[in-house]
């Protein structure tokens, strides 16, 4: 019988190749279930703002950024109805890290358009667009009569 150690729960293996244990690929499982938990709850329209923001926090101390850069590239579905939720729920997050992530998708030509307008809908949301940030620069005069 052959002895093989804990090369039975790694994939790769040679040098400069990804070595990945069982609990890294558990905690990879473990991501994409709570992003589709998160897109699922997403759908429920008697859930609040409030609600789903609160289940997006509980996301960000089980998984860090992680979370965020999962949402991001769950934007790469064909489901437009899914895209939309995806665009609603980094909108709710809004974490500023993943700007640059949805910038580089907003201009990545080898995406589907339906991708990239997602992903500048979602940098819009997050005020993270050149028109945004202009908007917000200029001052504003009023009128008093």
């Amino acid at each position: 019988m052959e002895k093989r150690g804990a090369r039975l729960f790694q994939l790769g293996g040679g040098s400069g190749e990804i070595n990945w244990n069982i609990v890294e690929l558990e905690s990879r499982r473990q991501l994409r279930q709570k992003v589709n938990e998160l897109i699922r709850l997403s759908y429920d329209s008697t859930l609040t703002t409030s609600e789903m923001q609160q289940q997006l926090l509980q996301g960000v101390a089980m998984f860090g950024n992680q979370l965020a850069t999962r949402l991001v590239r769950s934007l790469q579905s064909d489901d437009q109805l899914k895209r939309q939720h995806i665009v609603w729920l980094l909108t709710l997050l809004d974490d500023k890290e993943t700007i640059p992530l949805l910038q580089r998708m907003s201009q990545n030509e080898r995406l589907s358009r339906a991708v990239r307008l997602s992903a500048s809908l979602a940098l819009a949301g997050m005020g993270a667009t050149a028109e945004s940030t202009a908007h917000y620069q200029r001052k504003r005069l009023y009128a008093i009569g």
